[in-house]
């Protein structure tokens, strides 16, 4: 895929608490085949886990 200019947003969507979660456990399970470029978005979708729980919360969540 070529993409000319990656500062442009093409998508602009709201994920619901239940998305979030389980997109992160997906992605969590699947960390090692993650395609090159998407490592900003997987930060931002942890990140965003992390801000939601406690520490022990993200603990149990990630087991």
């Amino acid at each position: 895929m070529i993409v000319d200019n990656e500062d442009v947003t093409v998508l602009d969507y709201s994920f619901s608490k239940k998305e979030l979660f389980l997109l992160a456990k997906f992605l969590r399970n699947k960390q090692e085949e993650l395609p090159l470029g998407l490592e900003g978005f997987y930060k931002a979708l942890e990140d965003s886990i992390y801000n939601s729980l406690s520490l022990e919360e993200v603990k149990r969540f990630y087991s």
